[in-house]
């Protein structure tokens, strides 16, 4: 009896890995890039947008991956796997993982838990990878996320109303003002599916920083008490600061989301709207002007001349008016204005990881302190207005990406500039065809800076790339 039972789950197994197995995929990916200016510092697109792992400097750098993935003969559920490891040599010598996590999807659901980058959307032609607050600029941080992989129709809608979101926490453990600094991220979004053709998204991002040790304020509310305040958007309790108490526990964040997609013969297009908010007066649209305006085109001819075409606006010089932050005796918002887009007063390192913007590159990160801190963004370069312009194309064979960007700074309310310092920013980027039987892809780019914000600079680099199949 014993026996046939071993024989049943022995059976049981086997079937469970020929099931997942004949499916499994073991993937890898070897990159060898040197990365050399003309400057003491590489050009802007050179950096912006490579999850952190091109440095400030000159530098070399190593990365290597191997990635895997089960799917069931149902495809209704999977599991997947990632390990990924940079490292490089210039100024300093590092080695980090730039992902480590595991995931699990069951038909539309899916689970991560671990180090796991943001997918590159818009062809990597955004500046901010179609939202302000959140792009591919600054390395991955550990955590969980729960997500719907796409949008799920409403019982009651028919076909008229999606909705689609995510909910995760995570941990900054780079050096911080506030050390072990605990993130929280969720977002909703809704689809309206007006025609064949035509479809609206609506949706809103939050985002909260709460819990650790400042070296300021001493230890930070934690516990569960504290996390429903944040999740919640709710103000601390009687073990938060004055201001907190007040206002919203921690530092907390957002965006809106406004998008139109048109699915039509020849082409396709998005306009995108990503508004972000700090406080009250973000939330209800007082800073209106500032945000993230885009228009992304697919020609619909991936191997054309030009398959896509990006343009995009940034503006946050708006900040809710120069009137500063003011309560009332009864707690009143009497005023809101002044927002200093990701710097906090307590959470002083603001919104950056490993000493990158993990929002919108063109918010320009304090260099790192005698500590190697990050104290937030330059006062007042949060206070910017930026146009980008992107295409993708081949031309026989060789692949190309280019961006074109000219960014004005204004300065803090009070102490503006009275030269406004700009800057313009170029970037080309040509992959090409394996040659022969060669192991390996070989891709280049140029980048050129020029203006009065950056030094005038000149830099590329060089890749050497393989990717295959285990």
């Amino acid at each position: 009896m014993i026996k046939l039972k071993q024989l049943v789950i022995f059976l049981n197994l086997l079937g469970m890995y020929h099931a997942f197995a004949q499916e499994n995929k073991t993937h890898y990916i070897l990159e060898l890039q040197t990365t050399q200016a003309s400057k003491n510092t590489v050009p802007f697109w050179l950096r912006a947008n490579t999850y952190g792992r091109v440095q400030e400097h000159s530098s070399t750098l190593l990365y290597t991956a191997v990635a895997g993935n089960f799917k069931s003969e149902t495809n209704k559920l999977q599991y997947s796997y990632k390990l990924g490891l940079t490292g490089y040599n210039g100024t300093e010598n590092t080695l980090f993982i730039d992902e480590l996590y595991g995931a699990i999807h069951y038909k539309n659901w899916g689970l991560t838990i671990g180090v796991k980058h943001n997918a590159q959307l818009l062809e990597g032609l955004s500046s901010s990878n179609g939202n302000i607050a959140t792009s591919t600029n600054a390395r991955a941080y550990p955590g969980y996320n729960i997500y719907l992989k796409d949008f799920v129709t409403l019982p009651f809608a028919k076909n008229w109303l999606a909705v689609k979101g995510n909910y995760g926490d995570f941990l900054l453990n780079d050096k911080r003002s506030v050390t072990n600094t605990r993130l929280h991220s969720k977002s909703i979004y809704f689809k309206s599916k007006l025609s064949s053709s035509f479809e609206i998204i609506t949706g809103l991002n939050h985002y909260a920083q709460w819990a650790g040790k400042s070296s300021i304020f001493g230890n930070q509310p934690k516990g569960f008490k504290n996390y429903l305040r944040v999740i919640t958007g709710s103000s601390g309790g009687t073990d938060a600061l004055g201001g907190d108490q007040i206002n919203v526990l921690g530092n907390q964040l957002g965006t809106y989301l406004l998008q139109f997609n048109y699915f039509g013969k020849n082409l396709n297009w998005n306009f995108y709207w990503s508004h972000p908010f700090e406080d009250r007066s973000g939330r209800e649209l007082m800073n209106y002007p500032d945000g993230l305006y885009g228009i992304f085109v697919d020609l619909k001819q991936p191997d054309g001349i030009l398959s896509h075409v990006l343009a995009e606006f940034t503006y946050t010089k708006h900040a809710s008016g120069s009137d500063p932050h003011y309560t009332d005796e009864n707690g009143f918002h009497a005023a809101s204005g002044m927002d200093n887009y990701f710097n906090n007063g307590v959470y002083q390192s603001g919104w950056t990881y490993f000493g990158n913007m993990i929002g919108s590159p063109y918010f320009t990160t304090k260099p790192k302190d005698e500590n190697g801190i990050t104290q937030g963004i330059i006062d007042g370069d949060n206070r910017l207005m930026a146009f980008n312009l992107g295409f993708k194309g081949t031309i026989k064979k060789v692949a190309y990406k280019a961006l074109l960007s000219h960014t004005t700074y204004f300065g803090w309310f009070g102490s503006e500039y009275a030269v406004k310092p700009n800057q313009f920013s170029s970037l080309l980027e040509v992959a090409f065809p394996r040659i022969g039987s060669l192991p390996f892809n070989f891709s280049l780019g140029a980048a050129f800076d020029t203006g009065t914000y950056r030094p005038v600079n000149f830099g590329g680099f060089l890749k050497l790339s393989s990717v295959g199949v285990f």
